[in-house]
């Protein structure tokens, strides 16, 4: 286990990495926009939001000084502001990728395992079929597929758009089974392939080989000297994963009409709002590096030498 020392300094040299991490963001969305891409429209945004007339440093220093203070600032073709905008989209996205996220990890490590103890037998056979299938699908396609999937057999359960929790656990799942199967399918694939690849490598290790000889039992033999090790292996792929099922969640929010902030990114896309652009920019950049902490804690909790 590591020192609450060690800990502690790595915790900070995470944090102050990740607000580094945003901070470049901010500039180089602001950067794009206000200087890099000439757009009447943007400069006119811009303007009326962060200082008519003034230069680029100034207005990028207001709007940092905003940022601080909460404010995202002013939708201009929703009509609220923009931190009101996503705060409402927060809901819906949270759920979709936590529970996306919860079924790729279930799905993914559970089939690796499987996979990885029983390496050529029929059950890897069929996983490693499958896990290649999901991948190659895009994820844009899986959704469509669902979607005809519920339009065809019409479970009345199963229902497109979104429902908060609070109006019911039964509603709520409802809404979302089919958008967290299409986005966690790909993820869950990747993972078990290298959850396989790692548990097989580990199972080959003399010292595994000496615990068989010992005479120690399978389940003994798996959990505790084989799943460790294999996921200090698989666990760094994950903040990729991560990233990429965050990408991939625009997409499925789009296709299942859930009004996250994926169909708010979209929607201000195709109307230049601004404000609403870099704001989900932000906001995205966060959610990632705040995943991507959590798996740098788990690794650190798993392999101490990381701290290092």
């Amino acid at each position: 286990m590591p020192t609450v020392a060690g800990f502690a300094l790595f915790l900070i040299r995470r944090l102050l990495a990740m607000a580094v991490l945003v901070w470049v963001v901010t500039l180089a969305a602001f950067a794009l926009f206000r200087i890099a891409v000439p757009s009447g429209l943007a400069d006119v945004q811009i303007n009326a939001q962060l200082g008519q007339g003034e230069p680029a440093w100034w207005q990028y220093t207001h709007y940092l000084l905003r940022l601080l203070h909460g404010n995202l600032g002013q939708s201009l073709t929703v009509g609220v502001s923009v931190d009101q905008l996503l705060w409402r989209a927060l809901p819906p996205t949270l759920s979709l990728v936590i529970g996306g996220m919860v079924l790729w990890l279930v799905i993914g490590v559970t089939a690796g395992i499987i996979s990885g103890l029983r390496p050529g037998s029929a059950t890897d056979r069929v996983i490693t079929a499958l896990s290649s299938t999901v991948l190659i699908v895009p994820v844009f396609l899986l959704g469509l597929i669902l979607l005809g999937v519920f339009a065809y057999t019409r479970f009345l359960w199963i229902q497109p758009g979104y429902v908060p929790l609070s109006q019911g656990l039964g509603p709520w799942l409802g809404r979302m089974i089919m958008p967290w199967i299409a986005l966690a399918a790909a993820q869950a694939g990747l993972t078990a392939r290298l959850t396989r690849a790692a548990v097989v490598e580990t199972a080959s290790e003399e010292y595994i080989l000496a615990a068989k000889a010992k005479g120690l039992s399978r389940q003994r033999i798996a959990w505790i000297h084989v799943l460790r090790p294999a996921a200090v292996t698989v666990i760094p792929s994950l903040s990729i994963g991560l990233g990429t099922l965050l990408g991939s969640a625009a997409i499925i929010d789009q296709t299942f009409a859930l009004d996250g902030i994926g169909q708010a990114l979209l929607s201000a896309a195709k109307s230049n709002d601004l404000m609403v652009i870099m704001g989900t920019i932000l906001v995205t950049v966060i959610l990632i590096s705040l995943g991507s902490l959590i798996v740098d804690i788990c690794q650190a909790l798993l392999d101490p030498r990381i701290l290092r």
